[in-house]
């Protein structure tokens, strides 16, 4: 019995081992398998990158090393760790981490658009659509703390200076960050002067510059007007740049430093031959340049552009500073804004905002059952820095006199359209800026709905019914006028076509005759950069102070082709309040002088102010870690990440 039991357990022992040797040896063969996959996975990805180009120069046929950050990024430099504990250095580490800590890496983020971008070239291009694409796409040299606002930390640049302060400024560039490889066909033999490492330096912030400042860059007008004090700038080694400026003024270290950018020379400064451009014709090549998408150095790249169908973004392993979770992002274009919640519910896609109108189906009326209400989809909200408007071109005639400008916002109901037409997403405004910034002066009233008043306004304007047919007239320059005018309005807005009618039965009510003009994004763009337009509606979107008003409101600004200043305001009063928030750097004086700024355009009215937009957003639950910027693009993906169910 006990030898039958130790022949047992002889038996199990020796099934045991052999058992554990197949394992093993099973385990050696997957493990071999394993690094043959990879080996041909790498070798396969060396091949790719010979044929694209992204080996070629450099002339040892070797791979150059080459960050590759992941979602974490690289451990940081060391020269960067000495700059950040420098106390001249007036850039400060920010603590607060894009992802968490359990964060997943890989799939695919749907997000929309409402329309196809009008380009993605950044500097002939300022809509918040291309702002949003370049945030993933072509980052800056420093970046606003993602909590505190008034801080900056490093981004491109890791090192910033003044030793004059506020006169010059000198930036130390990253020497670890390379520019993207353009898309374009390598096979074809055309493109071969792109093959190579481009990596990102100093000289191309001054090429930037060089763009910037260039003329013929019309689209560069708005960002140009920030750089009238700057009297030299440029590269002074690969990774060093300086710029100086005459005057020390607030918006300089608010907006044009920070709106420093490197530009890839190797691509913008060349034909589609490799032939550099002459300096005499650069800038309107620049403006109207050949390569069509968006094209930079940071955690995602542009691969594709499908017109009115989809933006496709894919991740960049060589971005060393990581906060990329997904391997791709697609922007669907989804110019039916009834679009966007249906793809909620189909899962096609993993978040979006909601207009008014959806807002009050989904949720207002929403059934409890729905996902919008039950849990399925999570809400959330985020508070723009902007305010929407309706602008008057006071070139015309018509609305040159403010009796005039006046006269309409009175006819404009704007309380009934915030409430009944944008559901109360946000609240009433009275001047230029959102309501929940310290320089707005609640003690400005808005215009009370008063369509008496306004007809008196107009009578006293010298607008009146003289023929009897319901349209006020006037005689200017010897020529008798109907008041009849056109209202340009976003054409995939439905709230806007329904404003648009409202506000076009009131005036008629007083003798006015509006035109509604629903026009596409592009289209209604081109309108008013040309100034071809009445009046229309739009918004402007800013930042946490006011250093916007000389772009928008300085009467300089007023004959520039494309500036800010489209509607042609010209005071000397408001001038002199933006020149001299311009040199006022204390907050209290800053609030003061922004006070007066608002009530001054209250009195004038060259927009008729309507709301500060809150956006109600939704997403799927697979989402983790959704939160939105304090500043835009306040649907900053580099939070997010797609959780395992």
């Amino acid at each position: 019995m006990n030898r039958g039991f130790l022949s047992s357990i002889v038996g199990i022992a020796l099934m045991t081992i052999l058992l554990a040797v197949v394992v093993i040896n099973v385990w050696q063969v997957n493990r071999t398998e394993a690094k043959l996959i990879q080996l041909i996975e790498r070798l396969e990805s060396i091949e790719s990158a010979i044929e694209s180009g992204a080996l070629a120069g450099g002339g040892s046929g070797v791979d150059t090393p080459r960050s590759s950050g992941g979602i974490w990024g690289v451990p940081e430099p060391d020269y960067m760790t000495a700059a950040l504990q420098n106390p001249s250095n007036l850039l400060v580490r920010d603590t607060v981490a894009w992802l968490p800590q359990d964060a997943e890496q890989g799939g695919t983020l749907y997000l929309h658009f409402g329309s196809d971008p009008k380009g993605f070239n950044p500097l002939a291009e300022n809509g918040a659509d291309v702002t949003e694409v370049h945030e993933f796409v072509s980052p800056y040299l420093i970046k606003r703390h993602k909590a505190d606002t008034s801080k900056w930390g490093p981004e491109t640049a890791y090192s910033m200076t003044s030793p004059d302060d506020g006169f010059t400024w000198i930036f130390k560039l990253r020497e670890d960050m390379w520019w993207q490889s353009p898309v374009v066909d390598y096979g074809s033999g055309t493109f071969d002067w792109l093959k190579g490492e481009h990596k990102v330096t100093a000289h191309d912030v001054e090429f930037m510059l060089d763009v910037c400042m260039n003329a013929q860059v019309t689209g560069c007008a708005p960002l140009r007007s920030y750089f009238e004090d700057m009297v030299s700038y440029g590269a002074t080694d690969d990774y060093t740049f300086e710029v100086k400026f005459s005057t020390k003024l607030f918006s300089t270290r608010d907006v044009a430093i920070p709106s420093l950018v490197p530009y890839p020379e190797f691509l913008y400064a060349f034909d589609q031959g490799g032939v550099r451009y002459d300096d005499a014709i650069i800038g309107q090549k620049v403006q109207d340049h050949w390569y069509k998408l968006a094209l930079g150095c940071g955690p995602y790249q542009m691969t594709e552009f499908e017109s009115g169908v989809k933006i496709v973004l894919e991740r960049n392993p060589r971005y060393p500073m990581g906060g990329n979770a997904f391997d791709k992002v697609v922007y669907l274009i989804l110019s039916d804004q009834n679009q966007p919640p249906r793809k909620l519910r189909t899962k096609e896609l993993h978040l979006a905002y909601l207009q008014p109108g959806q807002y009050r189906t989904e949720v207002l009326d929403g059934a409890p059952d729905s996902p919008f209400k039950d849990g399925t989809l999570t809400p959330g909200e985020w508070w723009e820095h902007s305010w929407f408007y309706i602008g008057w071109n006071m070139r015309k005639p018509m609305f040159a006199d403010k009796r005039v400008r006046r006269a309409l916002t009175h006819a404009f109901d704007a309380d009934r359209l915030l409430e009944e037409v944008f559901m109360n997403l946000g609240e009433r405004t009275t001047g230029p800026m959102p309501t929940f910034l310290p320089f707005y002066d609640h003690s400005v009233k808005a215009p009370k709905f008063d369509l008496a008043l306004a007809g008196q306004l107009l009578d006293e304007a010298g607008w009146s019914d003289t023929d009897g047919d319901g349209i006020r007239d006037k005689e200017i320059d010897g020529e008798r006028k109907k008041f009849e005018f056109n209202l340009t309005v976003y054409g995939s807005s439905n709230e806007y076509r329904t404003v648009g009618t409202i506000f076009k039965e009131d005036l008629s009510q007083i003798g006015v005759k509006m035109n509604v003009v629903p026009l596409e994004w592009s289209l209604l763009l081109k309108d008013v950069h040309d100034r071809e337009f009445d009046a229309v509606t739009l918004a402007w979107v800013g930042g946490p102070d006011v250093s916007g008003f000389n772009q928008i409101w300085h009467s300089k600004q007023v004959d520039i082709p494309r500036s800010s200043n489209h509607v042609g305001f010209d005071n000397a009063e408001a001038d002199a309040i933006i020149e001299e928030l311009e040199i006022t750097f204390d907050h209290a004086k800053r609030v003061e002088l922004a006070n007066r700024f608002h009530q001054l355009l209250a009195e004038e009215q060259p927009y008729t102010f309507f709301f500060t937009r809150k956006r109600p957003a939704f997403w799927q639950p697979e989402m983790g870690n959704v939160k939105f910027n304090l500043v835009r693009p306040y649907r900053n993906h580099k939070a997010w990440y797609l959780a395992p169910q």
